[in-house]
């Protein structure tokens, strides 16, 4: 078996040849979805040439009529990490990571598709790290009916599991940042008229677990661990089509919940609308959510706002952009009065303040000033400065998705800290891209109240190879 570095070493020599033949690549060819899912490949069978890297196994044409075709695909990603002084403690993590994953989309007619998804994570050394590692297993195998299915108007119905995804990921994200991403055993509901849209859907989290083919989601057991989830989504045009407004309402219930002083049974209701729109060289993204429901004996009402404003300075090559984003999320105001009012980001994507994943939306207060360049085609370069405070000094402290880490203790500092980021972003083509993302945590008066308070300096430099 070959160690560690021959392995490292190997896919080091594969990514330089791949990368080779992806610039010999042609350009403005269709980019690959970040749910692979919804790709579509039919439009390959019109044309006479090469146009993308692997195309032969992007349409696998079985019958004659060409209304029976096979999509494969995959990815390699591997990734870095280094943790100095993690979790705000004098210890120091490094580890490589890699994920791999093959998928297959069968074309049954122009009604009905199965699709199927096998996911692998590694980790080097004897460590099993929570979302981090699994042998192989099924991340997402559905079947997908289209009763309604023309021009203008589509009804899809797919049952099994998969990816689910919607708006900027303040409730439902698809967990990108760690090695095994987030799926569902889950039946949803799609309809598109024109460029509007609604989904209705039902299922429960699959629990991800480090063997083979063990990853469950329990949904026909009534004492299952893992969170039930349904609700709708709707979007429509909004401001003559130059924009897009979304309103939501997500139901979730799970047999242990703990939030501030509270713990047991949850059920909570969310309600949200989302609006945003590029104009020129301003764009926004607004969303508001309110939340209630039920948690052991007391009652919930929480609240979401976040606001993230863009604008470009100059219309150049680098194009200059400068930005701001506010979070708010309400916590806890009150200890022992029958009452929760810490809001729950349900299933957010880990990495929604940054990959080291400090915090998440629950009881915190942030403000992020930023700025991006583009330097040259496919590079991105982001930088950024977080202010984050407690909402409710009565409130504890959070980590994603939705853990109490630090109680509050009858401390009245509210600033948690402030971080700086940076990432650079290159997508050689459709196939190749390199990022490096890294921050430094400087802990505030709470952290250092509270418990261990080391400055935390996190780096992760990651190359992926989708095809």
């Amino acid at each position: 078996m070959l160690n560690c570095k021959v392995k490292q070493k190997s896919f080091f020599v594969f990514f330089c040849l791949i990368a080779n033949i992806g610039f010999a690549q042609k350009e403005n060819v269709v980019g690959i979805n970040l749910l692979r899912a919804e790709e579509s490949y039919l439009y390959l069978d019109s044309l006479k040439e090469r146009t993308i890297f692997l195309q032969p196994l992007k349409l696998i044409l079985i019958d004659r009529n060409h209304t029976v075709f096979l999509s494969l695909g995959g990815e390699y990603r591997a990734r870095y990490e280094n943790f100095t002084n993690k979790d705000y403690t004098s210890e120091d993590l490094s580890y490589y990571s890699q994920r791999l994953s093959l998928h297959a989309s069968l074309q049954l007619g122009s009604n009905f598709r199965l699709f199927g998804e096998l996911y692998s994570g590694y980790v080097t050394g004897n460590e099993t790290i929570f979302l981090e590692t699994d042998e192989i297993d099924v991340h997402q195998g559905f079947l997908e009916w289209k009763p309604v299915n023309s021009f203008n108007l589509q009804a899809t119905v797919r049952l099994g599991r998969q990816e689910i995804g919607y708006g900027a990921s303040r409730i439902v994200g698809i967990r990108e940042g760690p090695n095994m991403r987030r799926s569902f055993d889950m039946a949803r509901v799609m309809i598109r008229k024109n460029n509007s849209s609604v989904d209705l859907l039902y299922g429960q989290e699959v629990d991800i677990s480090p063997f083979s083919f063990d990853n469950k989601s329990n949904i026909f057991e009534n004492d299952a661990s893992n969170p039930s989830f349904w609700g709708a989504y709707y979007r429509r045009p909004f401001l003559r089509d130059i924009g897009k407004l979304d309103i939501y309402y997500f139901g979730f219930h799970t047999n242990f919940s703990r939030f501030n002083d509270v713990s047991g049974k949850e059920t909570r209701h969310s309600v949200g609308i989302r609006s945003f729109s590029v104009k020129g060289r301003l764009s926004y993204n607004t969303e508001i959510i309110m939340q209630w429901g039920e948690l052991g004996s007391s009652t919930i009402f929480a609240y979401n706002f976040e606001t993230d404003w863009q604008y470009t300075l100059l219309e150049n090559e680098w194009k200059p952009k400068l930005g701001v984003k506010v979070d708010w999320s309400s916590g806890d105001k009150r200890t022992g009065d029958g009452r929760i009012g810490t809001f729950n980001p349900i299933f957010v994507n880990p990495a929604i303040y940054s990959l080291a994943a400090v915090n998440t939306p629950a009881n915190i207060t942030s403000l992020h000033p930023n700025f991006s360049v583009y330097p040259i085609e496919g590079l991105t370069v982001y930088v950024d400065y977080a202010f984050f405070y407690r909402t409710e000094s009565n409130d504890g402290l959070y980590a994603p998705p939705r853990f109490l880490t630090r109680e509050a203790n009858g401390l009245r500092a509210k600033h948690v800290g402030d971080v700086f980021g940076i990432q650079i972003s290159y997508e050689i083509n459709r196939n190749i891209s390199f990022d490096l993302r890294s921050s430094y945590f400087i802990a505030g008066q709470f952290i250092k109240a509270s418990g261990d308070s080391e400055n935390t300096f996190y780096i992760a430099p990651t190359m992926s190879f989708k095809f």
